[in-house]
């Protein structure tokens, strides 16, 4: 590589570094505080740069946000399809993984999306991706079903692997991560038996 070429590369990086220390810095902030009560000042400060250099990569605390939305959901994505599952119980361990990483922010985001406009697009997003992973992870149960079963039974399993479910059991209930994964893979594959039973 040429010097120019060089420079050129550590200088996309460190932007890049850059952009990654802002948007870990909002991540940060949320875990602690409401959407609304973070400055953009707050966000420069916790990713040690300038309120400036903030609006210049993202444009303003929104941009910020939806900057972290999009790398969060490429992050669970990645994770969430990172290995086969032939069991339920396989399912769950991907899925409680996961909310073990980002399951308290999604809720805390979730309590503030009646308040924070913003919100609306990042939450609808996970929404979306959430239903096409159960829909892929629980085909070979979902495919045996006619048309109206399978729209309940999807609907069901959405419920019971909801976030709030994961909070309900982990955080206010004081189980285990290990508990937490056997009851709600107890409660799914109860709703399953019921269509062998069928």
């Amino acid at each position: 590589m040429s010097p120019r070429g060089y420079r050129q590369s550590a200088r996309a990086n460190a932007v890049q570094d850059t952009e990654q220390q802002i948007v870990d810095a909002l991540t940060a902030l949320l875990a602690e505080r409401w959407f609304d009560e973070i400055t953009l000042d707050d966000i420069a400060a916790t990713a040690g740069t300038t309120r400036q250099t903030v609006i210049r990569r993202f444009g303003s605390k929104t941009g910020v946000l939806s900057a972290m939305a999009t790398r969060m959901d490429a992050s669970i994505r990645a994770q969430r399809w990172s290995a086969p599952a032939q069991s339920v119980a396989d399912i769950v361990t991907l899925l409680t993984d996961d909310y073990e990483r980002t399951g308290d922010i999604l809720v805390r985001t979730l309590g503030q999306e009646a308040r924070i406009p913003e919100f609306a697009a990042v939450l609808d997003r996970g929404r979306k991706g959430h239903r096409e992973w159960i829909a892929d992870m629980f085909s070979a149960w979902l495919d045996k079903l006619d048309d109206k079963a399978r729209k309940d039974r999807l609907a069901q399993l959405l419920a019971q692997t909801d976030v709030w479910i994961w909070h309900l059991l982990r955080r206010a209930q004081g189980h285990s991560a290990a508990e937490t994964h056997r009851l709600m893979t107890q409660a799914i594959e109860r709703l399953l038996r019921e269509d062998r039973t069928h």
